[in-house]
């Protein structure tokens, strides 16, 4: 079966171009079947894999601190306890703050926000808009959030709670050890990748400074960001300045749509607390301070340490929340910075070692 009368296959009378399109459509299929196995077999150790690399990312900013702190004479277990102690610290009091702020709030945002979409129905009302669909989805959402399905809710949400907290306990623990225990971990990793010690070094030393410079240059780009947005609603005299300034500088970690949610948060704000005026007041200053200001800034903090078009800045984000939620939206800016590095890296490699080949060959020439 599969053989003509003479012994020949049936492959040998088709058309070449058929066979190679054939033998390239299976190897297509087995690239997509290869790739969606290691995507829902990574997805079965997400509860690892996600606090692994939240760790790995923490523990490339601030290790450093922890050598300053060893430094001084304190024992390296210590000088990683105490960073990790801070840490937790300064997390839980930010956290504290914004959900305080928010909760203390909360009737107050609940009727702005509610006034806010009064006035843009009765806006799109005066232009012969309705928009029925959305109000009956809005007062069922608040019926909803009043009454027991939210308690539905809550109990269903009781096992995504646990296993944050159990990716907490696991998080926490591996960035204690990789605080303390930096530098053997990266020597150890560089000589188990397989290439030459000094080459794998430099990957993780490029990872590390890639990782470093686009958070600590988001940071820095941030906190004038806020502060102007903060000051613009208080100059209007708009509630919240300080909540709204809290929210947009927790949020900008999450490139594009981090932005989206602040930005809107605080438009609607001003529009329940002071009309369309003062909306489209502040929609001008979130524009100009998250498009213009943040980008310009984080443009001069990072130089030409991350080479990040625009366009791959979002598309990564937009892939990474897709595959991760808000853990791969926020990593993946700077894991495509990080790829980035390494593949340069490894150019400059290559070329040297060929260099190094051609005048080890023309040595041998001459001799």
């Amino acid at each position: 079966m599969g053989e003509s009368t003479n012994g020949e296959t049936i492959m040998d009378g088709m058309p070449r171009w058929l066979r190679r399109l054939g033998v390239g459509a299976w190897l297509v299929l087995g690239v997509i079947a290869l790739v969606v196995g290691l995507y829902f077999g990574l997805a079965q150790l997400s509860g690892l894999l996600i606090p692994l690399a939240v760790a790995v990312v923490v523990g490339m900013i601030f290790y450093p601190l922890v050598d300053r702190l060893a430094a001084l004479g304190l024992p390296r277990s210590l000088s990683a306890a105490l960073v990790l102690l801070g840490l937790i610290s300064i997390t839980a009091a930010s956290v504290f703050l914004a959900v305080k702020g928010v909760f203390d709030q909360r009737d107050l945002i609940s009727a702005q926000l509610t006034q806010g979409w009064a006035v843009i129905q009765d806006w799109l009302a005066q232009q012969g808009l309705t928009l029925e669909g959305l109000e009956s989805l809005w007062e069922s959402v608040g019926s909803g959030a009043s009454s027991g399905a939210a308690g539905s809710a809550i109990q269903a949400g009781f096992s995504s709670v646990a296993a944050f907290l159990i990716g907490l306990f696991i998080g926490v623990f591996l960035l204690y050890y990789l605080l303390k225990d930096w530098q053997p971990i990266r020597d150890w990793v560089a000589g188990s990748m397989g290439l030459p010690k000094a080459l794998g070094s430099g990957l993780l030393d490029d990872a590390t400074d890639s990782i470093r410079s686009y958070f600590s240059g988001l940071a820095i780009s941030s906190i004038p960001v806020s502060i102007t947005i903060g000051l613009a609603m208080l100059v209007l005299d708009i509630p919240l300045a300080f909540t709204v300034a809290l929210v947009t500088f927790v949020t900008s970690f999450i490139p594009y749509l981090g932005a989206i949610v602040s930005g809107a948060f605080a438009v609607l704000v001003a529009l329940g607390a002071g009309g369309l005026q003062d909306a489209l007041i502040m929609l001008v200053v979130v524009l100009i301070t998250q498009n213009v200001i943040q980008t310009l800034l984080l443009t001069k903090v990072t130089s030409d340490k991350l080479s990040l078009h625009p366009i791959v800045n979002l598309g990564s984000t937009i892939v990474g929340a897709t595959l991760a939620g808000l853990v791969g939206a926020t990593l993946s800016a700077p894991i495509v910075a990080t790829l980035i590095a390494v593949r340069k890296r490894l150019v400059t490699y290559r070329e040297q070692d060929s260099t190094e080949d051609l005048s080890s060959e023309s040595a041998r020439v001459t001799d």
